[in-house]
């Protein structure tokens, strides 16, 4: 095969080439590692070179990723309002290697930061739970007079700080006295007379008003672990009225003068006057201090009627509160005890002892109240509000407190 002139012409140069580098072989074959050697150098420089390169642009690859991924994130961050935890962790790695103490702390600090708020949160729910105190709740029986005295108590206590609950006009003294041992209530108006003999079922050993209070207020503790607050002035005893009419026509003022004629007569009464109360401070008591008083008739009303049947001349005789004042108001005509068959009925709020270790100053407000309270001014109240103007007890109690100078 015949070959192109340029293909000859460099086959010819490689040739001559080939001679030339055997011949200079044998002359240069000692130094023959330093070429390899600065081959290997230039190679190796060549490789750290192109490493450097890699690595710097690795470097700058990474350096730029990671500016690019903490821009992201502050901004995320911050979009996210989670930038004070983040910068935290953060402050505490770039100290790290100075102060591992700090780090340890800053580092526990930011992490457990929710644990830490949220415990503090349970802390305060646990600390206000187990400082929280007993509710304040008034309460009252269902008559007029004691709503009234229990509102005076629970604005008193309002004016004075304290948060009170109202559970008004409850119903007839057991009821009250169960609300009270059980923690339904926390206070209410009772009377001594009452209390002796109704709730204690004791006798009394005097007619004396602090001998009865004294004796009262000594087994009220023992017995039931409620605390009698101080008396009030008013006596507000049981008695009994007659109309004006029936007074002129059997000329009755007195308890024995009614025992004689009461088989002749109506008589109206409520549950607790003829209930298991009677011997000691009811119709039965008064059989046996007069004799006599067996009425020709004899109705049931509710507390708030019992008057209501003499008005409208439906009955003769009713059983009274001797502070009502429907008395005066109607001209009823109270029969006096001639033979002290009633005890003395003073007014004294009962109260739970835990209640009143929890307000410090419940005590003081209460008994202001109650020394203002008198047999004239609390009749001339009930008056108010069960008489034509019809006020309401919020009212009149208001007024008595701000007369008095018990609230402003």
């Amino acid at each position: 095969m015949k070959l192109k002139p340029h293909v000859a012409l460099v086959l010819a140069f490689m040739l001559v080439l080939g001679l030339l580098m055997t011949a200079c072989g044998e002359t240069a074959t000692p130094n023959a590692t330093s070429a390899p050697a600065a081959t290997t150098s230039a190679a190796t420089t060549a490789a750290a070179a192109t490493t450097s390169v890699a690595a710097a642009t690795t470097a700058a690859s990474t350096t730029a990723a990671t500016t690019t991924l903490a821009a992201t994130t502050a901004s995320a961050t911050t979009a996210l309002a989670t930038s004070a935890a983040t910068t935290s962790v953060a402050a505490t790695t770039s100290v790290a290697a100075t102060t591992p103490a700090a780090t340890t702390t800053a580092v526990t600090t930011a992490v457990s930061g929710t644990t830490v708020a949220t415990t503090s949160s349970v802390a305060t729910t646990a600390a206000a739970g187990n400082g929280t105190k007993p509710k304040v709740i008034v309460g009252s029986k269902n008559f007029t007079e004691d709503i009234l005295i229990a509102e005076m108590y629970a604005q008193a206590l309002e004016a004075a700080g304290i948060q009170v609950d109202r559970k008004l006009d409850i119903g007839t003294v057991e009821l009250t006295q169960q609300a009270i041992t059980k923690g339904d209530i926390s206070l209410y108006p009772e009377y001594t007379g009452t209390a002796l003999g109704a709730v204690l079922k004791e006798q009394s050993t005097s007619n004396d008003p602090q001998a009865v209070f004294d004796q009262v207020a000594k087994d009220y503790q023992t017995k039931f672990n409620l605390t009698a607050l101080p008396q009030a002035p008013e006596n507000n005893s049981n008695g009994i009225v007659v109309s004006k009419a029936v007074a002129t026509k059997y000329n009755l003022k007195t308890l024995s003068d009614l025992a004689k004629v009461a088989d002749q007569l109506r008589f109206v009464t409520f549950s607790d006057f003829v209930g298991p109360r009677s011997d000691i401070d009811g119709l039965g008591s008064l059989q046996k201090t007069y004799g006599g008083f067996k009425f020709k008739d004899q109705k049931l009303v509710d507390i708030k009627l019992k008057y209501e049947a003499l008005r409208n001349n439906q009955a003769d005789v009713a059983v009274a509160f001797t502070t009502d004042g429907e008395i005066a108001g109607y001209g009823f005509v109270l029969m006096q005890d001639d033979k002290n068959n009633f005890p003395p009925y003073h007014m004294f709020p009962v109260v739970r002892p835990d209640v009143l270790a929890a307000y410090p100053n419940m005590k003081d407000v209460i008994n202001n109240v109650s020394a203002k309270i008198t047999t004239d001014q609390i009749t001339a109240l009930n008056w108010k509000v069960d008489g034509p103007t019809k006020a309401d007890p919020v009212d009149v109690a208001k007024q008595f407190l701000k007369d008095q100078g018990l609230v402003k």
